[in-house]
């Protein structure tokens, strides 16, 4: 059976939870919580992912796999599915405005989580400027978003970690097609069934 290592927290793993729900391959993989920031160099994790990084997934023959979008390719061809259409860079390109949208908001939850002192009001704002950069080019692009792809799955999760960690971000109010669409994007199974917290 594969394990997936990581935190119920992280958008990066609930890409992961996600598609392996959405592929119909939950029953073959074992979710190993773990924590997803540390200062111990000594983590269990350290000697599975040389960045020290989750998600973190097992393979059946031990080996290991990192980074959510390599996962997320593995778990694609482990289930048979289409998250990944061939050729289909527009998707891929979607894909990866989502995965910027998902640094830039970890990365401003790291820098605002630090003593006030310690933190960067320029650094935040750059964050806040690549989260709306990302936003903007997804309300765009939302009529591309319905099906169901790596692109689709992970604008949820960045999605659904902005109103975790940043309810008052108020994105829907110059994004009303991307509202729309996570509204209904989110009430899939899948996406209840991995809901951070």
């Amino acid at each position: 059976m594969m394990k997936l290592y990581g935190g119920a927290s992280s958008p990066y793993v609930r890409k992961c939870r996600v598609a392996a729900r959405e592929l119909g391959i939950a029953d073959r993989i074992e979710e190993a919580p773990m924590p997803t920031y540390g200062a111990d160099p000594n983590t269990p994790l350290a000697a599975m992912n040389p960045a020290v990084r989750v998600p973190t997934l097992e393979l059946d023959d031990g080996t290991h796999l990192y980074d959510s979008r390599i996962i997320l390719r593995y778990l694609n061809e482990a289930g048979g599915g289409s998250l990944y259409p061939a050729s289909d860079w527009a998707m891929q390109r979607r894909e990866s405005i989502a995965e910027g949208m998902i640094d830039a908001s970890l990365l401003s939850r790291g820098e605002v989580t630090r003593p006030a002192e310690l933190q960067s009001k320029d650094f935040i704002a750059l964050q806040a400027r690549k989260i709306d950069n990302a936003l903007d080019a997804l309300e765009k692009e939302v009529g591309n978003l319905g099906s169901l792809d790596a692109a689709a799955i992970g604008t949820a999760c960045g999605l659904g970690y902005l109103d975790f960690r940043f309810g008052d971000w108020g994105w829907r109010d110059n994004h009303p097609g991307l509202a729309k669409w996570f509204k209904t994007f989110n009430a899939r199974p899948s996406m209840q069934a991995t809901i951070p917290g």
